[in-house]
């Protein structure tokens, strides 16, 4: 066999190891999606930022699902794109949350002025 032979096919059945081992399953960032969402809960997301919070909770859902199968890459991208949708619910949720509390403010200065009057 020539050198040449020989390296490539030691190239090969690296690659062919490294491809079929792929990347662990993403136990972490699963679990960083979950808490992610809960948080997003906790602030009423579902009342402000409905959408979103489902999108979050469909994509992990399917994540977990990918990484039952070992679609590990898959699992992944899926996880972090439900915790991003989480933490945009999150941030629809308080932002809600501090217009409304705007809007009563500004309510509340209204009617202190009509009784000054």
């Amino acid at each position: 066999m020539s050198i040449k032979l020989i390296k490539a096919t030691t190239l090969g059945i690296a690659v062919s190891v490294l491809t079929a081992c792929g990347i662990a399953p993403p136990k972490a960032e699963v679990a960083y999606a979950e808490a992610t969402i809960q948080s997003a809960q906790n602030v009423d997301a579902s009342q402000y930022a409905g959408v979103e919070l489902e999108k979050a909770k469909a994509k992990l859902r399917r994540a977990k699902a990918e990484m039952q199968e070992g679609n590990n890459e898959s699992a992944l991208r899926l996880a972090k794109e439900a915790t991003a949708d989480a933490s945009l619910a999150q941030v629809k949720a308080e932002a809600g949350k501090a217009q409304n509390a705007e809007k009563q403010v500004k309510e509340s200065i209204k009617s202190l002025k009509a009784q000054l009057k």
